[in-house]
């Protein structure tokens, strides 16, 4: 288990690489995981989503990026999030573009499955395709969100995926496809939590037991 964080020492986004958690409130451990999944020139359907090591250099990666966002059986999910990102290399200048182009109704989705539709279940985690659609073959840069008040504990483990789907949300799409050079990000993210372990004696103040003996 990654080592845990405590309220007084949050001070930045957490590690998604490092599976690190944070004690928001007693009893329970938080995980936010954020991914990408890169639409390319080569045209598809769904795409994997990618965990980016944090290691930056070009040159010298010893750790190298974890493939697929998977949500552990046992999670509580919360929120599942979803952002087409703008392509342009100065933002400041020029109109917002993601660079695709797919088939007009279709729609962009994460979601455990081509299926799986805005909804969080204990077999499901999928944000609304009916947030982001395509329109004059395109997508513009926006992002969508879905959450639950009440979360259901995971019965199995998730992987979440990138899906192009028709016009219903819940079967596959055409393909999309990117001319933006290195292709166009779209970015995953997941919010649940676990129940923490009961502390041991190094999170409870136990005194030393010493044994009666002779000098």
């Amino acid at each position: 288990m990654a080592k845990k964080i405590f309220p007084g020492n949050w001070v930045t986004q957490l590690s998604s690489y490092q599976g690190q958690p944070v004690v928001a409130v007693p009893g329970r451990t938080y995980y936010h995981v954020v991914g990408f999944a890169t639409i390319t020139s080569t045209g598809a359907a769904s795409w994997d989503v990618t965990i980016p090591s944090p290691d930056r250099r070009g040159d010298d990666k010893p750790r190298a990026d974890i493939s697929g966002l998977t949500v552990p059986i046992g999670a509580n999910v919360y929120h599942v999030g979803i952002r087409v990102c703008d392509t342009r290399k100065d933002r400041g200048a020029g109109t917002a573009t993601t660079s695709l182009t797919g088939t007009n109704t279709n729609r962009i989705k994460a979601a455990s499955a081509i299926g799986d539709d805005g909804e969080i279940t204990a077999t499901k985690v999928a944000t609304s395709s009916a947030d982001l659609p395509i329109a004059a073959t395109t997508i513009a840069p926006t992002g969508a969100t879905y959450g639950e008040v009440t979360p259901t504990t995971l019965t199995s483990a998730v992987t979440l995926k990138v899906w192009s789907t028709n016009s219903t949300g819940t079967v596959a799409g055409a393909e999309i496809t990117s001319s933006a050079t290195g292709g166009t990000p779209v970015i995953v993210e997941v919010a649940y939590y676990t129940e923490d372990v009961c502390p041991d004696t190094d999170g409870t103040f136990i005194p030393f037991i010493t044994e009666a003996g002779t000098e």
